[in-house]
């Protein structure tokens, strides 16, 4: 996606930002009434105008400051206690989640909101006019403090729980999975090129981004074509190739602007990157599976998941042709045996000693191995190594039958 696109979204889910401008819009709130004083009716002045919207703005205070510490101190419960139950990378969608960020944002900014305006009353900032229009803002601030109070909740009743974990992981990956099959080549073609000039990183860690537009933009510009070496999700160390050119006349300029199309972070993203949803699913599940939480029911609602996901990735193209908007770009696509095993391997490891795991892993990959396709010829792999695995970990040669039965009766 576009370099800046990533980097609003990566900024937008960090806490303080939305809280920020909440706080921004309630201070400004507070201060802006003065100047539709001139507008306001006498009569309405005189009813709304007295002291009642100081009563309104104390309560507001004094009240709001707890409700927003109470609410930190419940997500970072809830932050912790998911990264105990499901995995430390799922853990970031609870902070990120835009109705947590909602409410604690509201209660900062309408906090925030009361002190300014309790401050500029006290100091004769507003005539009466101006307080009959605070006092209107300060209603409409108690309705909206109390629908999130409400939505902030009914949150705090799933906040916390691994299955509401599981459904946003399902859906990170969903969205990046659906953008890539718009964009099976993130825009470009597939293959190779021929070897040219090769572009390094600047920095080692995970490549979160690449932004395609920009490729382009500077291929253009260089007069060559480019060939992405280091995918989303990849781990590249400084000085590893990152891209290829057919050009090998490209200055220093020119290297700097195809660096500057690649994104690279300390942790992947789930954005552009959909395999690492499937990872962290398959986190998840595994979790689920050890012997301190012995959890098999959660490990079965994370392969439902990967089910539903796998198969919309591999139900029929799209009747719209899938265009080349960057024609100067080669880049990889996704592997399908990867995606496969990113969620399905480590539930067939850690749970082929119990044979109803190892039923229910041979059901599900039975189910997308119905279609033909690249998926199902994958899951049909995962499937045999999976019948090996409980062969040799199965004591009873009843229950080995009876996960293979489930297999050839897929």
């Amino acid at each position: 996606m576009n370099r800046w696109l990533f980097w609003w979204r990566t900024l937008s889910r960090q806490l303080w930002v939305r809280a920020s401008v909440y706080a921004a819009v309630g201070a400004a709130a507070a201060l802006i009434a003065l100047f539709g004083a001139p507008w306001m009716p006498r009569e309405v002045a005189e009813r709304l105008g007295g002291e009642s919207v100081s009563q309104i703005l104390t309560i507001l205070a004094s009240s709001l400051l707890g409700v927003a510490t109470f609410s930190v101190g419940a997500m970072v419960t809830a932050y912790t206690a998911v990264s105990q139950a499901a995995t430390p990378r799922a853990a970031s969608l609870v902070t990120s989640d835009p109705e947590v960020q909602k409410a604690l944002a509201t209660f900062v900014g309408a906090f925030l909101y009361a002190i300014v305006a309790v401050t500029a009353i006290n100091a004769n900032y507003y005539g009466q006019e101006g307080r009959a229009i605070l006092f209107l803002f300060s209603l409409g601030v108690v309705c909206l403090v109390a629908f999130r109070l409400l939505a902030w909740i009914n949150r705090l009743s799933s906040l916390a729980r691994v299955g509401h974990v599981i459904d946003l992981t399902e859906g990170q990956t969903r969205a990046a999975l659906r953008e890539r099959r718009k964009m099976p080549w993130m825009g470009g073609r597939p293959g190779h090129i021929e070897p040219g000039f090769i572009i390094t990183a600047a920095e080692t860690g995970y490549v979160q981004n690449v932004d395609p537009a920009r490729l382009q933009a500077e291929a253009e510009t260089q007069d060559c074509h480019v060939e992405i070496l280091a995918a989303p999700g990849d781990f590249i160390c400084r000085g590893a190739p990152i891209a290829m050119l057919s050009n090998p006349a490209c200055d220093d300029r020119g290297r700097d602007g195809f660096r500057s199309a690649f994104a690279i972070g300390g942790q992947r993203s789930f954005d552009q990157d959909p395999r690492f949803g499937l990872i962290v699913m398959g986190e998840i599940a595994a979790r689920a599976l050890s012997p301190g939480v012995n959890d098999p029911g959660t490990a079965v609602q994370v392969l439902g998941a990967a089910v539903r996901i796998l198969d919309e990735w591999a139900g029929p193209d799209p009747q719209e042709p899938r265009e080349v908007r960057y024609s100067q770009i080669w880049a990889p696509g996704l592997n399908e045996a990867d995606l496969v095993s990113d969620v399905f391997g480590p539930v067939a490891r850690f749970g082929a000693s119990d044979v109803s795991m190892a039923v229910h892993v041979q059901s599900m990959l039975a189910a997308l191995a119905v279609h033909e396709g690249p998926v199902a010829e994958a899951a049909k792999r995962e499937a045999e190594e999976a019948l090996e695995r409980a062969r040799l970990v199965l004591a009873l040669p009843a229950d080995v039958r009876r996960v293979e039965q489930v297999w050839q009766g897929g």
